[in-house]
């Protein structure tokens, strides 16, 4: 498990810049966009109650408009007895402080380097002013800096409040990362899982059907962007954009190069995803909770899970002398990653949805107020961190599995009716928000294996969840009938194995 010290770090894929967009005014929120922040905050709160501290890469901490919302709601929850508390911290990559690096990207997206140009999701006027009905000139000079971008006239009160909290919070030391020696280009990785000659294109034919299938889709799909020039994968974004890709003769873009949107959301999970296995590795003290983007069940996600897998597979075929396969699929049953339900006979409005969202919402941020109090306490005389502490040094499997449930105990007690947290099967742990009505409850449920908690090999800890798993939905959730209505797949891992 990724530890510095007695401190447990913890990376979320969900605060990517790129998954959650804050809507412009007057237009609607993305597809499942209020799920996407539930499920946010519902992993954050997990952390919490695990004794971990959430690691937030610092592009993320200035430009996620998931991060800026859940950071806003935490860090006001958090009461002055919980003060001493930090629940996140920031990485620094290249930068001594948080705010140089802001400015060190302010001054990135002003040059406009079309070989590396910065694109801002939470501050799409840096990016187009005239599209926003501003002077290039003038925002220029508004976003010379932070201290002046924070007093921009056109920033709204949300991001100018929530970017100044952050910005105070992480006056607080940055991690202490621990990069690997070598350092791997995102687009030099994504170039090689379309080589025959690389330990994922010779290992291609022993795959599963499905992942084979996948890792077919995607490498056909490299190829048809090009391989001969890997920097053109290095922007991410670019993949996202309707402008032309670099190097097309006819200068199309990629959706229609691919023409399929489905093999482009495969790419984009499969190239989001080694993204992110680079930037929790050169953090080096942090497992990661990866997860695909939301939709209806886990059957619509599925090959994305299995994207996932092989990116996190090509990583560590490079950065790793290990063997690349992905791991077996999980055992049928074994739940998703998160999830929300509502009763079955429910019909609801989308105006009584969002209710139940914001409900939801409501009940994790008094949990996480409640959480950051326990963690405020001192150490040598706190009960919620002598839990954590025999966790993490517990010597075998009987002994771990003890520490898990007295620990979850003693989380059950703090955050009382909030939440529901529980153990399923070993090293399975769920957390389950509710949020009842006259006509059914809401459930929000967050299901996590912990790598490295028990001996278990990959495929037999997903075997003990499937089934426990079952047993499970029929006590918490068996005297009543739901439906899901949308769901993410995903695991935590240690990304160096």
């Amino acid at each position: 498990m990724a530890r510095t010290s007695t401190t447990r770090y913890q990376y979320l894929e969900s605060l990517d810049s790129s998954r959650t967009l804050r809507p412009r005014p007057g237009q609607p929120a993305g597809e499942y966009a209020e799920e996407a922040h539930l499920q946010v905050f519902t992993e954050v709160l997990m952390t919490l109650a695990l004794g971990r501290t959430v690691v937030v890469p610092q592009s993320y901490a200035f430009d996620s408009y998931a991060f800026l919302r859940v950071a806003t709601d935490v860090l006001r929850a958090r009461t002055d007895a919980a003060a001493s508390d930090h629940p996140f911290r920031v990485h620094l990559h290249g930068a001594r402080s948080y705010r140089e690096a802001v400015d060190r990207i302010l001054a990135r997206a002003r040059t406009a380097d079309p070989a590396q140009p910065f694109l801002s999701h939470l501050l799409p006027e840096l990016n187009d002013p005239a599209a926003h009905d501003l002077d290039p000139g003038e925002l220029h000079e508004q976003a010379a800096d932070f201290e002046r971008l924070r007093r921009a006239p056109w920033l709204d009160d949300e991001r100018a409040a929530g970017l100044r909290l952050i910005a105070d919070e992480f006056d607080w030391p940055p991690v202490d990362a621990k990069p690997p020696a070598h350092a791997y280009r995102l687009g030099e990785l994504v170039v090689g899982a379309a080589d025959p000659s690389s330990p994922m294109g010779r290992s291609a034919a022993q795959l599963p059907e499905h992942h084979r299938d996948v890792h077919a889709a995607l490498a056909a799909t490299i190829r048809r962007l090009g391989t001969d020039r890997p920097e053109h994968f290095d922007n991410r974004s670019r993949l996202r954009l309707p402008l032309p890709w670099p190097g097309d003769p006819d200068g199309r873009t990629p959706a229609q190069i691919i023409d399929d949107p489905e093999t482009l959301a495969l790419l984009v999970e499969f190239v989001d995803t080694l993204y992110n296995v680079i930037v929790v590795d050169s953090v080096g003290v942090a497992d990661a909770t990866l997860s695909t983007s939301l939709a209806l069940d886990e059957h619509r996600l599925a090959g994305r899970a299995v994207a996932q897998e092989l990116a996190l597979a090509q990583y560590r075929s490079r950065a790793r002398p290990t063997a690349w396969l992905p791991p077996a699929p999980a055992a049928d049953g074994t739940p998703p990653l998160f999830r929300i339900e509502v009763d079955a006979a429910a019909a609801l409005t989308d105006e009584q949805a969002r209710t139940r969202l914001a409900a939801l919402r409501a009940n994790a941020t008094d949990a996480v107020a409640a959480l950051l109090r326990a963690r405020a306490e001192p150490r040598d005389r706190s009960p919620f961190w002598r839990g954590v502490e025999a966790l993490r040094t517990a010597e075998d499997q009987r002994a771990a599995r003890a520490a898990l449930d007295a620990h979850l105990v003693r989380v059950a007690g703090i955050i009382g009716s909030r939440a529901e947290v529980s153990t399923r099967g070993g090293s399975l742990v769920e957390m389950v928000l509710t949020a009842a009505g006259a006509i059914g409850p809401t459930l929000a449920t967050e299901a996590w294996h912990l790598p490295g908690l028990l001996s278990y090999s990959a495929t037999a800890a997903g075997a003990v969840g499937s089934l426990l798993y079952g047993r499970t939905k029929q006590s918490v959730s068996g005297r009543r009938r739901t439906r899901r209505t949308a769901c993410a797949l995903g695991r935590v891992v240690d990304v160096r194995g």
